[in-house]
């Protein structure tokens, strides 16, 4: 049996940056998908739609 997968807790500051990192849009894609991942997972988002987020 798998276990679930999340991240620490975060407080305010990490997901205002994480957050600008996303809008920016610009610099590094591989930045951008992690801070993506990292902030909805998170927000309690399951692993599967996570990667369904990051498919789209």
């Amino acid at each position: 049996m798998t276990e679930r997968v999340c991240v620490r807790e975060i407080d305010d500051d990490e997901g205002q940056r994480l957050l600008r990192i996303i809008r920016r849009g610009s610099g590094s894609v591989v930045t951008w998908r992690r801070a993506q991942m990292v902030l909805l997972s998170a927000q309690g988002m399951s692993v599967a739609k996570v990667d369904r987020a990051n498919v789209a």
